[in-house]
């Protein structure tokens, strides 16, 4: 079972030949905890885009920014960053 391609996406991914890679793509990239590399890079950075969906499934992405190091990893599931009017940078 996959974390991140539903039916429609195996189907496309089996039309073109590209499961396997698509399989290795999520292997390398979906991970469900923080590691030491990952919390460097996140601790580190001014920036960031926000991806959700709505209650219909419709999709926004936002900008959020700050001084670097303004994103913080509290423990290996979890990171918090200050919200700003505007989603501007300081």
């Amino acid at each position: 079972m996959s974390r991140l391609y539903g039916e429609q996406h195996r189907t496309i991914q089996d039309t073109f030949g590209t499961r396997g890679m698509a399989d290795r793509v999520e292997e390398l990239v979906c991970r469900s905890e923080f590691d030491e590399g990952a919390i460097g890079f996140i601790e580190s950075i001014g920036m960031f885009f926000l991806s959700s969906i709505d209650h219909q499934g419709r999709p926004t992405v936002s900008y959020k920014g700050g001084n670097a190091g303004f994103v913080k990893v509290l423990d290996r599931t979890t990171l918090v960053f200050p919200s700003y009017d505007g989603n501007g940078t300081l």
